[in-house]
């Protein structure tokens, strides 16, 4: 009966106490408690488990630290890249302005020139040297307007239209 009782004792305190307390510190951390630590000072295996798990612990902390420094680093590129985004697009819209505003700017003028210079070749006592220079106001203003119109398309396009 005393040796059953010494087998129980041993096994009580020598197996199943640490057995239990690192079991304790398991579900102590699986709910989030990091702070916990196995402490078992047998002087056996389990002790070695205990520090084996210690440091399994500390590593782990480590990690999620990094990894939530890395997270941190994340959100803040995202936030400055949402912010460049934002100016870029703003840019793109100051730009497809700007060139709508300018097209329709230079293509008034060059109305009137081209208007002008059909009055010019309408009149019957030009000489070949003033209608050649009427001939070459056209075509240029022409081009130009098609440049010009190009332009304008391509804002049309840009901007969605």
């Amino acid at each position: 009966v005393l040796a059953i009782v010494a087998i129980y004792l041993v096994v009580r305190y020598v197996i199943t106490k640490p057995v239990l307390h690192l079991k304790r510190v398991s579900d102590a951390i699986a709910r989030g408690n990091l702070d916990m630590r196995a402490d078992i000072r047998t002087g056996d295996e389990f002790e070695e488990l205990s520090h084996a798990f210690n440091r399994m612990l500390r590593h782990l902390v480590t990690v999620q630290e990094e990894l939530q420094q890395v997270n941190s680093n994340l959100d803040a590129k995202a936030d400055e890249l949402a912010h460049v985004n934002l100016q870029l697009y703003e840019m793109n819209n100051l730009k497809n302005e700007f060139l709508a505003t300018m097209s329709h700017e230079l293509r008034t003028p060059l109305n009137s020139i081209l208007g002008f210079s059909e009055v010019l070749s309408d009149v019957p006592n030009l000489n070949d040297k003033q209608k050649r220079y009427v001939h070459n106001i056209q075509t240029s203003g022409k081009n130009l307007l098609a440049l010009i119109n190009d332009v304008l398309d391509l804002a049309k396009i840009e901007s969605g239209k």
